[in-house]
């Protein structure tokens, strides 16, 4: 069985995509998968050379311990206009959770219960909390969303009732396009958790 996740993204309207100061990164590893969500200050060229510089550090480090890339991160993007981020790391097997954000990206579960994860205030590359990792459990057919602050908080299922049902990627570009704001860049990461599945598609 594979995994089924996917990531959607869009620049602020009227600018291109490679634009975006939002990115994500999803990376398995054994029976275990690491998930990013980043949100670089302000918008266009600027703070997307900031957003791939924190992907490519992702991409480096994504194996070490969530506490131990927070604090990484902070000091490579140092003196930068900062950034909001969430990590994860998932057990594929027990449905563990282990997160770490600081500011203001959203995590949240859809399925056997709803449940949203609050953010530490803080800007990594400015002023950094100590980070403290969150212990969430998912269960077989739970939907896990991460998303930036450029897509409304607090939207509710009944606004959204086939997130149960539809796949990741149709799930993640509906998000967006049903609840993106329109002066900001946003992103969204979707994953449905099926106990026993495999690698990325």
């Amino acid at each position: 069985m594979k995994l089924d996740y996917y990531l959607a993204k869009r620049p602020l309207p009227g600018h291109k995509e490679s634009e975006c100061g939002d990115i994500g990164l999803l990376k398995a590893f054994g029976q275990k998968v690491f998930i990013g969500l980043a949100d670089v200050l302000g918008h266009s060229q600027d703070a997307r050379k900031i957003a791939i510089i924190i992907k490519h550090y992702l991409e480096e480090n994504y194996r070490k311990g969530l506490i131990e890339i927070i604090q990484g991160l902070h000091a490579k993007i140092m003196h930068s206009r900062g950034a909001v981020i969430a990590v994860c790391l998932l057990d594929l097997k027990t449905g563990e959770l282990k997160y770490i954000g600081v500011g203001n990206v959203v995590v949240r579960k859809f399925g056997s219960s709803s449940v949203s994860i609050i953010s530490r205030s803080g800007i990594i590359g400015y002023v950094l909390p100590t980070p403290k990792e969150e212990i969430m459990k998912l269960y077989d057919g739970d939907i896990l969303v991460l998303h930036t602050d450029g897509i409304k908080s607090h939207f509710q299922l009944g606004e959204y009732p086939e997130l149960l049902k539809d796949d990741a990627k149709t799930v993640a570009v509906h998000i967006i396009h049903q609840f993106g704001k329109e002066e900001d860049d946003a992103a969204c990461i979707v994953l449905r958790y099926r106990r026993g599945a495999g690698s990325p598609k």
